[in-house]
């Protein structure tokens, strides 16, 4: 009987936005509305523009949300972006008269999350979705919704992600900005027949009085800006953000990042201190993990592809003001990978002691690569997949292994149906051996090496796992596991990843959105341990044999194998 302990939540109000100007007409105050997002729900909060004192405050139920503002009534319109643990694209308001929130329901299409909205010269409020790419209208009066369909031109093809975006109204058309493979397409949508069709160009704005106020918000040391003049603002976070890197550093201490904060945290399991350490200097998204060579921790962030490094034997100085790259920085930026590459997920120390990254392409690009980092020289290159991003990667004294995903870059075309296992040779820099592992899986979505075994284990989205012999270059086993990995948005949130890590006895562990497991490398056998607290596992790693640490929605946990045994 093992023993979960719950050690907090590493990295809370990690992800916020706003900074919109508002009038009260009520109570004849200036306000700055903001947000503050995650995983399991955001809050929507307004500071006076005056004082930096929270006026209002009240949880929207999705992950993220956008606002628009009825000048002619004073509502907040909120058009929810969708969560995968929250309501989708539900629309809301609020009215300063009753300073409560109403709920105007779904518009008539499913799995879809708004993008932006827009107000119409009719009094109707426009919205444009992901990732259907449709475009459509709610009547505040008649509370009534009408939908004008995808507005991208054809060709359409099936599984393609295109985003709509209603810019402004011209006449009873609609200008919407439609993007999938860049540089995308405007398109003008008539609001009375509901045709759409295509511009050249993007025709001229509407002129729009100026702002009345000019606002900024830094959110990190929680200050505005307001006309010029800067405050300090009271709002207290309260909203995790989910991990989603995790891994052992050099010194010890397990460190791992969070999803769309770009922060990274630390855990001494000695002092049993949980750390924030904050936010690297560079760049927006999140860094996807973390992994430790010579003394220091390397990472990967979205968007761009940064690449970067932190020295936990120095103090934390992440100079923004230069985006971290500057010598003193710490963490220092690197720069870009590069070739089109947008998100590094995992990562492997090679062989050849230099760090293989698993990447994912640009917008509208397909496939990814085979990023590398070598740390003797400081250089990043790319071995190009033009048809699959590589989701994972893995090494052993060899070769170096990586599962690939059929998914490239958002809004691309994808050209294969079925994820890869490959073995890439560091001495001829090239790709020797290439399988499917599990007919159907969509991507390879975790690979460990067993280290009692030398067999290549990985788990795919068709909930499966695998065991791939190097030698004789087959896959030697297969198990299929009662429940599915942990979709988290981006890394991609299309399927659940389930994650491995190797033991040091030996076994195989791994985490699926409800269970902890372990594949018995000696008798070929899953076994399921102990329940978690808390569901939605993402990432687990060894700390001191039998101590593992698993990231479960914006928690940290540690789990012991055995529990310890209490005397009096």
């Amino acid at each position: 009987m093992g023993i979960f302990y719950d050690l907090g939540r590493p990295v809370v109000g990690g992800w916020m936005g706003g900074g919109l100007y508002y009038y009260d007409p009520v109570r004849r105050q200036d306000l700055i509305w903001a947000g503050e997002f995650g995983q399991e729900g955001a809050v929507l909060f307004a500071i006076d523009a005056m004082t930096g004192v929270v006026t209002e405050k009240m949880r929207i139920g999705a992950r993220e949300f956008g606002l628009t503002v009825e000048v002619k009534t004073g509502r907040l319109w909120i058009h929810n972006s969708h969560g995968l643990y929250q309501p989708g694209n539900m629309l809301q308001s609020w009215d300063p008269r009753t300073r409560r929130l109403a709920y105007h329901g779904f518009p008539p299409i499913a799995d879809a999350r708004f993008t932006s909205g827009m107000w119409g010269n009719d009094g109707n409020l426009y919205l444009g979705t992901h990732p259907n790419g449709h475009l459509v209208v709610f009547d505040p009066v008649e509370e009534t919704w009408r939908d004008y369909g995808c507005q991208a031109p054809e060709p359409l093809h099936p599984g393609q992600q295109i985003w709509c975006n209603p810019l402004w109204m011209t006449g009873d058309e609609v200008i919407c900005s439609v993007a999938r493979t860049r540089p995308g397409h405007v398109v003008a949508c008539d609001t009375r027949t509901g045709n759409t069709r295509l511009l050249s160009e993007l025709p001229p704005r509407p002129v729009s009085p100026p702002p009345a106020h000019t606002v900024s918000m830094d959110f990190e040391n929680r200050t505005f800006t307001f006309d010029g003049t800067p405050r300090p603002f009271y709002y207290k976070p309260c909203v995790a953000s989910d991990i989603c890197g995790l891994n052992l550093g050099p010194d010890g201490k397990i460190y791992g990042s969070t999803i769309i904060s770009m922060h990274l945290f630390s855990f001494n399991p000695e002092t049993r201190q949980l750390c924030d350490l904050g936010r690297v200097g560079w760049g927006s998204g999140e860094v996807y993990d973390v992994i430790a060579h010579d003394g220091k921790m390397y990472m990967g962030s979205y968007t761009g592809a940064y690449w970067g490094v932190y020295d936990p034997a120095k103090p934390w100085n992440p100079r923004r003001d230069t985006e971290g790259m500057t010598e003193e920085a710490n963490p220092r930026c690197l720069g870009k990978i590069g070739h089109n590459m947008n998100r590094p997920f995992e990562y492997a120390v090679g062989p050849d002691d230099r760090i293989y990254i698993a990447c994912r392409a640009n917008y509208g690009i397909t496939g990814g690569g085979l990023g590398l980092y070598d740390p003797s020289v400081g250089s990043l290159g790319v071995y190009r997949d033009p048809d699959q991003s590589v989701q994972c990667v893995t090494a052993d004294r060899r070769f170096v292994y990586g599962g690939t995903s059929m998914s490239g870059g958002r809004g691309c075309v994808d050209t294969t149906t079925e994820a890869r296992l490959f073995v890439f040779d560091p001495r001829t820099q090239r790709r020797i051996y290439t399988c499917i592992p599990v007919s159907g899986a969509m991507a390879v979505t975790s690979l460990a090496v067993g280290g009692a075994t030398g067999l290549v284990y990985g788990s795919t989205s068709t909930s499966e796992l695998f065991a791939f012999c190097p030698d004789r270059r087959q896959v030697v086993g297969r198990w299929r596991l009662r429940s599915s990995g942990t979709p988290l948005m981006g890394v991609p949130e299309t399927y659940g990843i389930i994650h491995l890590t190797p033991g040091s006895d030996g076994n195989l562990y791994g985490v699926t959105r409800t269970d902890v497991f372990k594949l018995d490398t000696h008798t070929d056998r899953i076994e399921y341990l102990d329940t978690p607290p808390i569901p939605d596992l993402y990432q687990i790693v060894e700390g001191s044999p039998g101590v593992f640490y698993i990231g479960a929605r914006g928690h940290l946990l540690e789990y012991h194998l055995k529990d310890t045994p209490h005397y009096r």
